[in-house]
């Protein structure tokens, strides 16, 4: 009898496992779909209505499958960034996407609050949303807590530093100036920086950074000539 019971507990055992395997590819597989979308779209800077549309039937098979896995989380959060991008004309419709994104990364940064990402991409959705609150400079600070030297979060601080120069009050100076200056040392994120503040016309700012901590690339870089 206790052999017939240890042996449909096996049973038992190995079709869970079984189960929540299959599960797990399953999710997988549809996390692989939107992540090819969301490499293509952050290249060309162009998203298709139906790959969209695509993107958005495998996010609620992922989540349906695997919803409690913060990675999954970010990246439906950034799948509504982008959809919210391509209604930019409709300041409504835009800010309901946002808002969406900003749910699943508040879930994410619940379930996994070390990961700095997270809290710097909730950051630049409370920029994107005007919202320049105390939870905009918490997200601010835990993204620089978890991740002081990710190059990611140098960059989205050292951003959203130059984008609101002089208008951060909670933000000390000093703090923003060493996000601009991790920034500029990694080559990851140089460039990206440099064509930012180029955009934005704040290469004075970086160009003196740079110059100060004698990054000598930036500083021979064009947008530092006279």
């Amino acid at each position: 009898m206790k052999v017939k019971l240890f042996r449909i507990l096996l049973v038992i055992t190995a079709l869970a496992i079984i189960f929540f395997a299959t599960k797990y590819a399953f999710a997988n597989l549809s996390y692989l779909k939107v992540d090819s979308y969301l490499t293509r779209w952050q290249k060309t800077k162009v998203v298709d209505k139906l790959e969209m549309q695509d993107a958005l039937t495998s996010v609620d098979s992922m989540l349906s499958l695997h919803g409690h896995f913060p990675h999954y989380l970010n990246v439906a959060a950034k799948v509504y960034e982008w959809r919210a991008f391509t209604h930019g004309d409709d300041q409504a419709t835009y800010e309901s996407y946002l808002l969406t994104a900003f749910g699943y990364y508040l879930k994410s940064s619940q379930l996994r609050s070390h990961w700095p990402l997270t809290w710097a991409f909730m950051a630049n959705i409370k920029s994107n949303l005007n919202q320049l609150d105390d939870d905009f400079y918490y997200y601010i600070d835990q993204s620089i807590k978890y991740g002081p030297y990710t190059h990611e979060v140098n960059l989205q601080i050292a951003k959203l530093q130059l984008l609101y120069w002089g208008r951060l009050d909670k933000l000390p100076i000093k703090v923003g100036l060493e996000q601009i200056k991790r920034a500029l040392l990694n080559n990851n994120s140089v460039y990206l920086l440099l064509d930012y503040a180029n955009a934005i016309d704040r290469s004075a700012i970086v160009c003196t950074v740079a110059r100060l901590n004698k990054i000598e690339r930036v500083v021979r870089h064009k947008s530092c000539k006279p």
